[in-house]
Formats: structure tokens, sequence, C-alpha cells
């Protein structure tokens, strides 16, 4: 009965170990994976490497799946839109078509024409050392065209990008002596080609360099050279009200009471300090 007993307790105490060693481990849910499904459409790809100049009619091309959402947003998905048309630059084989880097056969021997956008237009203008901000208008400079007459300076257009100088279509090197172009051409709107070209008529062109970056218009559009002019004596319409002379001598300066304000001046105005000067006349008489 003894033993019977011991047996029990025995068993009771195995189960309560085992159990204090048990651990429960959570059941983790695996997720699904979302596998998001694309828009994929089909467009036409060079087979091979095309090289600068040639047709889009001679362009051997396949059709490709891509998805929408990757392709460049002016990539060409029809090619007969653009049978006349050449390619600008080379093209790389398998990839999509840009409609930038087509354009007309034109184009290619003068290039310039592909930078004018719908619209605009380009025009060249005569230019020295000071008018091209001592060479450093280059291409793809942002420059305000000023015209300077004899009495006065006008804002003639602003922001106007330059597209080459000196037949340069390259920015060059900053570091580099680059030489100071005698002609740029710019790319204008119709209204800044006419307002410049009838300013060349009337004066010296000039360029005022800007920044990219700077949006901001002229606060004033022209400034004359009456307004380099400083008169400090009083004006017609101002009043003065007093006179005060201090120091003798060589030393001795005077001031006259001007609207308010104490004006330097060099002689005494009229009607003022009487007393005084009749004193000096009497006292140099005896």
């Amino acid at each position: 009965m003894l033993g019977l007993a011991s047996l029990c307790v025995g068993m009771s105490l195995a189960a309560y170990q085992l159990g204090r060693g048990y651990v429960s481990v959570p059941v983790v849910e695996r997720q699904r994976a979302f596998v998001p499904e694309f828009n994929v459409v089909q467009i036409p790809v060079p087979r091979d490497p095309v090289s600068a100049g040639t047709s889009v009619r001679n362009i051997p091309v396949r059709m490709e799946q891509f998805p929408e959402h990757q392709l460049p947003e002016a990539a060409v998905r029809d090619l007969r839109e653009y049978q006349d048309a050449v390619t600008l630059v080379a093209l790389p084989g398998g990839l999509p078509i840009v409609a930038s880097n087509l354009g007309a056969p034109d184009e290619i021997s003068n290039p310039i024409v592909g930078r004018i956008p719908p619209g605009m237009r380009a025009m060249t203008v005569r230019v020295d050392a000071t008018a091209a901000v001592e060479g450093w208008v280059r291409s793809g400079s942002i420059v305000d065209v000023l015209l300077v007459q004899a009495a006065r300076t006008t804002v003639v257009a602003e922001q106007v990008k330059v597209i080459s100088a000196e037949r340069s279509l390259s920015p060059g090197d900053e570091s580099s002596q680059a030489p100071i172009p005698s002609t740029v051409t710019l790319l204008v709107t119709q209204d800044q080609c006419l307002a410049i070209n009838t300013a060349v008529a009337l004066g010296k062109i000039a360029f005022a360099l800007r920044s990219a970056r700077d949006p901001e218009s002229w606060k004033t559009t022209q400034f004359s050279a009456d307004s380099l002019s400083y008169d400090r004596r009083p004006s017609r319409d101002s009043r003065i009200s007093g006179v005060v002379s201090v120091g003798s001598g060589a030393d001795k300066r005077s001031f006259a009471l001007v609207d308010g304000a104490w004006v330097p001046t060099d002689g005494i105005p009229t009607g003022f300090l009487l007393g005084e000067k009749a004193h000096d006349s009497r006292a140099a008489q005896r």
C-alpha cells in the first residue's frame, strides 16, 4: 500500500516537472505574397542598334511587351506616325524609341533646328566682350537683353536662352580660356524676336547674365541719365525754415533747415541773417 502511494507521488512530480519545462510556441500564419498586376503594352523596338540619320522606314523593328508604368513618357507606340522622320541620335536595340530622338531630315544637317520648340524662334545678334559678359555667355546660358542708348538703358527681353555662341552648341569648359564670341544665337518668343530686332537699330545690345534658378523680373525696366544726377540743393517746392553757421574763418560751415532736415549749403539763402549782415556792414564802415 505504501509502495503504491509512493508511485503515485512520483508520477505526479514527474508530470509537474514536465509541465514546467513546456513552452507554448505561437503559430505564425504565413502571409501570401501579393504580386501586383500591371498593364502590359506592346510597342515597337529596333531589332539591332541604329545609327543616327537613319530613316524610320528603314529601321527593322519587332514588337516587345513592357509594363506601361515603366515606359518613358514620350515612348513611340506607333511608328506609322514617324515614317518621314530620321533618327537624330544613335538608338540601342531592344529598347523603346523616344519621340524626341526622331526628327525631320534637315535637323541632321542643321542641328540647331531641333532645338527650336514650336512657336519659338532663333535669332542672332552681334556682341563684344562687354555685351557677352566677358565671354561667360555660352550655349545654355540664361540672359536678359538690354538696349543701351546715350541717355538710358532699357530691358528689352528677360530670361532668354542662348542656343549657341560663335556657332558652338557646347557650353564649354569653365576652366578653359574660351574665346569671346562675336555672335550669339538666342531662343526667343515671337514678341521677343520683334523687340530685340527693333532695339538693334536704336543702340547697343548688351546681356545681363542671370542664374537659371532666378525667375524674378526686373523691378525697374528702364533707367535714364537723369537718375544718375544728385542735386543737393533744395528744390523749388522745398521750404527753408532756418539757417545756421558754425565755426569761423576757413572752417566756417553753413546749414539750411530744408523741409525739417539740416542740409549743407554753400551760401546764405536770401532773407536769412539780414540783421547779422547789417551789423557786419556797419562795423566795417566804422
